[in-house]
Formats: structure tokens, C-alpha cells, sequence
């Protein structure tokens, strides 16, 4: 991908081109769940995610530098534009790396997803959005979906799961509100580095109430995970989103998120050696079938254009 392009997004961006977009997030943040066990295995939650963003941070802001230059136009009012995007999508990242020490990388990744079926049911709830009987039938087939999943029993729960499944919350209310300012902003790139910037902010104070911080590690797979999440599940990944959402409609944004569960459990599988019984997996086709239908259902796009870069 050209760098300066990612930068600019002055290319029009096409409903095929968005789509394709969120593909390639969904494969970032899937191999995300890998990363943050990795970075696990040194590093406390708070430690990571704090790492992570002054990654994401420093990194994303030198390339918006050497490829636009400073840029102080409106500064202010996009710095404080991405403050409800960085306490959300730090408070989502937060519960889902304290949930990711007690449950696999793969529940993870499809627990997390059922932030598909809430976006619709939160629009309608918060901003009256019409969501029909359809999407009260799928919120139930995946709710049973996840209750298979974790094992088709209650004993089958664990903290991680919980603390997972309140990640889905937050997540879906950082999909709607990205959604509802991505066509004001003015640049999704800078946005997403203040989104960054923001969520560090609102991170560092997890950090500072620990006993001790640890900034060492005798195995280089830590640093290699908090790299990958800095570098391409913060500043490339959800700088895809920002820019896709831009054209796709909430629903259908979050369906292709979904892709991000299959995507964690096929690296689970091939990296971290992770297994599902027949019995889960059919719990994550549930949740799977259920988010195929909804972006079938509901498989529309912005009818407002994509304001330029």
C-alpha cells in the first residue's frame, strides 16, 4: 500500500474498496489475539496495552508528519473529536487484554464479536434506528451461539469470559460513535492517531497503580507482540476502520468485523496450538450464521460521499 495514500485517502474510496478495507483489518486484529497473548507471557495488561499505544502514538504520528506535514487547522476540535473514540476503544481493549489472562485467544475472538448483534439493538435503543423482529431473532441465535461456545453450561463460564463479553459492549458503542462522526472528520489517519494518543491518556493511570512496572523481558515474543499490536492492529487496522466507516453503515461494518474470530481461532490453531470441540465450534458457526444474516438483511452503505483528506 502506498504510504503516502494511506496517509491522504484522497483516492475516492468505493463500498468494495471499504469491504475489502475491513477484510484486511479483521486479519490484523484476529492475529491481535495471538500478539496479546505473547505480550502476556511478560507484561501485565496495563503494561501492554500502555506499550502498545505509545507505539501506536509516536509511530502513526511520524508518518501523518513526513507524508502531510503539521497541520493545526482545526487541531483542537479533532483532538477533543476523538476523545469518546479513545475511552471507549481504551476501555474495550483493557477488559478484553484482563479477559484474554483467563480464557483463550480464540473464545476471545468470538466472544468479542457479538458486539455484531448489540450495534443494532444499541442504535435502536439510543438513537431510534428502526431494527426489525429479524434482529432480535439473531441476537438470540447467537446468544445460544456463545452459550455453546463457552461449553453449553454455566459452569463453563469463566472471569475471562466475562470480562470478555463486557469488552462487546464497549466495543459496539465505539462502532456507533465512529459512525456517527467518521463524515466530519478531516482526516481518519490523524483521528485515529488522536484516538491513540487518547486511549494512552486514559491507560497510564492502570499503569502507575501496579507495585512495580516492568519494562524488561528476557524473550523477545513480548516485544514482538506489543510491536504488532502498536504498529498494525492500532495504527493500520482501526485507521481502516475509521476511513471504511466513512462509507459502510454501522451494521454492515461490524458484520465484516466479525471476520476477526475465525481469523483468531485459525491463528490460535496454527500458532498457539489452541482446540475447540466439535460442540464449540458449533457455537462459533451459530454466532458466525447469525452475522452472515444480518449483513444479508441489512446490506447497505452511506449515501452520503466520502469527504476528502
Amino acid at each position: 500500500m502506498d504510504s503516502r495514500r494511506l496517509v491522504s485517502g484522497l483516492k475516492p474510496l468505493t463500498k468494495k474498496r471499504a469491504v475489502l478495507d475491513l477484510l484486511a483489518a479483521g486479519a490484523l486484529w484476529g492475529f491481535g489475539f495471538v500478539a496479546t497473548a505473547w505480550a502476556l507471557q511478560a507484561f501485565t495488561p496495563a503494561e501492554t496495552l500502555v506499550y502498545r499505544f505509545i507505539i501506536a502514538s509516536v509511530f502513526g504520528e511520524i508518518i501523518y508528519l513526513i507524508f502531510r506535514g503539521p497541520k493545526f487547522t482545526s487541531l483542537k476540535e479533532e483532538f477533543l473529536r476523538a476523545l469518546p473514540a479513545g475511552f471507549f476503544l481504551g476501555s474495550m481493549l483493557l477488559l478484553q487484554t484482563i479477559g484474554l489472562q483467563f480464557t483463550t485467544a480464540t473464545k476471545s475472538g468470538f466472544l468479542t464479536c457479538l458486539y455484531v448483534v448489540i450495534v443494532p439493538l444499541l442504535n435502536w435503543i439510543l438513537f431510534k434506528q428502526p431494527a426489525g423482529w429479524r434482529s432480535f431473532v439473531l441476537v438470540g441465535v447467537a446468544l445460544v451461539g456463545t452459550f455453546i461456545l463457552m461449553g453449553a453450561n454455566l459452569e463453563g463460564i469463566n472471569v475471562g469470559d466475562l470480562w470478555t463479553i463486557a469488552c462487546a459492549f464497549i466495543a459496539a458503542a465505539h462502532i456507533i460513535y465512529i459512525g456517527r462522526v467518521s463524515n466530519r472528520l478531516g482526516n481518519a489517519f490523524r483521528f485515529n492517531n488522536f484516538q491513540s494518543i487518547w486511549c494512552l491518556i486514559l491507560l497510564t493511570p492502570f499503569l502507575f497503580m501496579q507495585e512495580t512496572i516492568n519494562t524488561e523481558s528476557r524473550d523477545l515474543l513480548p516485544w514482538a507482540g506489543i510491536f504488532i499490536l502498536g504498529v498494525a492492529s492500532s495504527v493500520v487496522a482501526f485507521y481502516l476502520q475509521i476511513r471504511s466507516q466513512k462509507v459502510l453503515s454501522d451494521s454492515t461494518a461490524s458484520m465484516l468485523f466479525l471476520l476477526e474470530s475465525p481469523f483468531a481461532a485459525i491463528f490460535g490453531f496454527l500458532i498457539l496450538s489452541e482446540r475447540l470441540s466439535p460442540l464449540q465450534v458449533s457455537g462459533a458457526f451459530l454466532i458466525l450464521i447469525a452475522a452472515s444474516l444480518q449483513i444479508l438483511w441489512d446490506p447497505s452503505a452511506k449515501t452520503t460521499g466520502m469527504k476528502p483528506e
